[in-house]
């Protein structure tokens, strides 16, 4: 038994394990981590008077169907993501839509999401909300704000158009591939998966 060993070393280096936590102390843990913020009085107390079998698992069953659960978890993809409310580089200015990308994530993890359908929307929702069921038209159009988030070059739009595409292929290997592309635009690295041509090509996507 993997616990009973660990046990083992810790006491033969004359070491023993925390205690057992309380159920105050369980509760308190759980919710912070799930939800990012301390449970509330009354829940302390139910929880601690429900001597059921199965209570913690209630607990948890609540605090993943909360709507907070997709704003503590849903943030990390934002950042990942580099989401914010402006659009960056010099002029900075506000994107009044932003926030529906927002939501759009905060609701895929609500909703459990699929990891993979929540990618495709992201890259392609434009093109699969055409292809429908036209229920879904709005959530995957809104989902491909994570390419709408891009840097925006506001003092000549025009003529930096494609810095704002060569700043979403960026992002787009960073957050999905773990690699960064920003060379691949100028030349070849003689190790590296993604070739100058492979580099356009998602540049003629874009």
């Amino acid at each position: 038994d993997v616990v009973q060993a660990r046990v083992e070393v810790l006491e033969a280096a004359g070491l023993k394990p925390a205690g057992r936590a309380s159920k105050r102390t369980l509760i308190r843990r759980v919710t912070f981590d799930l939800i990012g913020l301390p449970p509330e009085p009354e829940e302390v107390h139910a929880f601690v008077a429900d001597n059921a079998p199965g209570a913690f698992a209630r607990v948890v069953d609540r605090l993943l169907a909360s709507p907070q659960y997709g704003e503590r978890w849903g943030r990390h993809w934002l950042d990942v993501a580099r989401y914010a409310d402006t659009a960056g580089e010099t002029a900075d200015y506000p994107v009044p839509e932003v926030h529906r990308y927002r939501d759009y994530v905060i609701e895929a993890f609500n909703a459990d999401k699929p990891y993979d359908e929540f990618v495709r929307e992201q890259i392609a929702g434009d093109i699969l909300a055409r292809e429908g069921p036209r229920e879904t038209y709005a959530e995957r159009v809104t989902a491909t704000g994570y390419l709408a988030i891009s840097r925006r070059f506001g003092f000549d739009v025009e003529n930096y158009h494609h810095l704002t595409i060569q700043d979403t292929i960026d992002s787009v290997g960073q957050t999905f591939l773990g690699l960064s592309l920003g060379c691949a635009r100028c030349h070849d690295h003689k190790y590296d998966p993604v070739t100058m041509g492979d580099y356009y090509a998602l540049y003629g996507i874009f």
